[in-house]
C-alpha cells in the first residue's frame, strides 16, 4: 500500500479533536512568529524563545531546538500554511513573521485554519483559565470542564496549579463534606446543562495519580482547616475523586485524565488502576499515552473496557513513542477506544500536531498492511474511527 496515497486519503477525513487549549479570538488578532513560538511547547519545555532582535541569539536557539519534535512539526505547519519553502533561520524570520501578520489581518483566519486546513468538525476545548468556556464559538468548540479546583476546596487558601479554588470561585464557605459533595454535584449538573461534554483532570501537575479509597470521616478532617495535615489533604482529594467518578457516571460524562509528564512522581497511568477498578461505570479517557510510561495505557485498555486511550499531545512529544503505542493498542484493543486531539494553543501549532498524528497513523497502518497484519480496508476503517467516530461516540457528538 502506497503511504503517500494512504496519507492523502486519511487527510481528507473530518476530525473530532479531543483536546485543545485554543486561545480566545483577541489573542490571535495581533499574532506574530515570536508570539506563536512563545505560546507553544517549543518555549514551554525548557528552551525559552529569545528576543528576535538578536540574530545571533536566534541562531543559537535554533541550533538548540532544531531536532526537537515540538519544533519540527510547528515549523512544518508554518511552511505549509504560509507557503514558505525554506526552513526557519535567522535570515528569514521577517518572511515568516510578515506572512503570519498578513494572514491574521483577517480576524477569522485562526478559525478557518482549524475548520478548513485541519478539517476539524468539533474541538473539545479545555479553557483552564476559565473552566467550561467555548470561546464564543459553540458551533466549533465543545467545552470540557476542568475539575482540579474541586480538590482544593477544603479551605479558601488552597489552590491548584492554575490558581483556582472552587469555593472561592463560587463565593462559598462550606465546611461539611456532605454539603461540599452536593455543591460539586450541582456544579457538574449545571456545566453539563450548559454544554460541557467531558470533565478534565490535570492533577498530575499537582500530585501523584495514586488515588486511594478514603472515608467520608477522613475527608472531613481537612474541611475548613487553615493548615490541614498533608495526609488529611490527600485523603480529602482521594474521597473527592471517588465522588466525582460516581457523579460522572450518573451524568454520563467521561473523565479525561492527564497522565505521564507532569510532576514525574507517581504520574504514570498505572497509578490510576485502583480508581479505575472501583468505578467500572465511569468512562476514563487517559491522555498523552502516559509518556514515557506508554505501555501502562495498553495494559489498562486491555483489562478495563471503560478505559480509552487519548493520544493527544503524544505525537508531538515523540512520534517514535506514539508509533510504538499505537502498534500496541491495535494489538490489544483494536480501534474502538482510541481518540486523538492536538492539545495546543494556536491554530498553527494545532495544524502541526495534526500533521504529526497523521504521519504516525499512516506509518503504523501501512506498515501493518505491508506485513500482512491488517487488511487495507480495515486500515481505512481504523483511521476513520480514531479520527472521528470514536470521539463522536464517547463524547456524545453523534448526529
Amino acid at each position: 500500500m502506497d503511504r503517500t496515497e494512504f496519507l492523502t486519503r486519511i487527510g481528507e477525513q473530518p476530525i473530532i479533536n479531543s483536546h485543545s487549549h485554543h486561545l480566545p479570538d483577541q489573542f490571535h488578532h495581533d499574532l506574530t512568529l515570536e508570539k506563536i513560538l512563545r505560546n507553544s511547547y517549543v518555549d514551554w519545555c525548557g528552551v525559552p524563545v529569545p528576543s528576535f532582535d538578536s540574530k545571533t541569539a536566534v541562531s543559537a536557539w535554533l541550533d538548540a531546538v532544531r531536532t526537537r519534535s515540538y519544533f519540527v512539526w510547528l515549523e512544518k505547519a508554518l511552511m505549509e500554511l504560509y507557503g514558505i519553502d525554506e526552513p526557519l533561520h535567522s535570515g528569514n524570520i521577517e518572511v515568516y513573521d510578515q506572512a503570519i501578520r498578513s494572514a491574521h489581518q483577517d480576524e477569522d483566519w485562526h478559525l478557518s485554519v482549524l475548520r478548513e486546513n485541519c478539517g476539524y468538525e468539533s474541538i473539545i476545548l479545555d479553557t483552564y483559565w476559565a473552566p467550561g468556556e467555548d470561546n464564543g464559538h459553540r458551533e466549533l468548540f465543545k467545552p470540557a470542564y476542568r475539575i482540579n479546583s474541586f480538590f482544593y476546596g477544603y479551605n479558601h487558601a488552597a489552590s491548584d496549579h492554575n490558581g483556582h479554588n472552587i469555593q472561592v470561585t463560587y463565593n462559598r464557605s462550606i465546611t461539611d463534606i456532605d454539603e461540599y459533595v452536593s455543591f460539586m454535584e450541582e456544579i457538574l449538573v449545571e456545566r453539563k446543562t450548559a454544554g460541557c461534554v467531558v470533565l478534565k483532570c490535570a492533577l498530575a501537575y499537582d500530585r501523584g495519580l495514586d488515588f486511594g479509597s478514603a472515608t467520608k470521616a477522613e475527608a472531613q478532617r481537612a474541611m475548613g482547616q487553615d493548615d490541614p495535615d498533608g495526609i488529611n489533604v490527600i485523603r480529602f482529594q482521594d474521597y473527592i475523586f471517588d465522588q466525582v467518578c460516581r457523579i460522572a457516571a450518573e451524568l454520563e460524562l467521561p473523565i479525561q485524565i492527564h497522565t505521564g509528564l507532569g510532576l514525574m512522581n507517581r504520574t504514570n497511568a498505572m497509578q490510576l488502576q485502583p480508581l479505575i477498578a472501583r468505578h467500572p461505570k465511569t468512562t476514563f479517557l487517559l491522555m498523552h499515552g502516559s509518556y514515557p510510561w506508554t505501555s501502562d495505557i495498553s495494559g489498562l485498555c486491555h483489562v478495563y473496557p471503560n478505559v480509552w486511550a487519548d493520544l493527544c499531545w503524544l505525537p508531538i512529544i515523540s512520534p517514535t513513542a506514539a508509533r510504538r503505542l499505537l502498534h500496541e493498542l491495535i494489538e490489544v484493543c483494536d480501534a474502538d477506544r482510541i481518540i486523538w486531539g492536538c492539545d495546543t494553543w494556536t491554530s498553527e501549532e494545532s495544524y502541526g500536531a495534526r500533521l504529526a498524528f497523521l504521519d504516525v497513523l499512516s506509518r503504523v497502518l501501512v506498515e501493518r498492511v505491508e506485513e500482512g497484519l491488517m487488511r487495507q480496508g480495515d486500515a481505512l476503517r481504523f483511521a476513520e474511527q480514531v479520527l472521528h467516530s470514536n470521539a463522536a461516540k464517547v463524547l456524545g457528538l453523534s448526529d
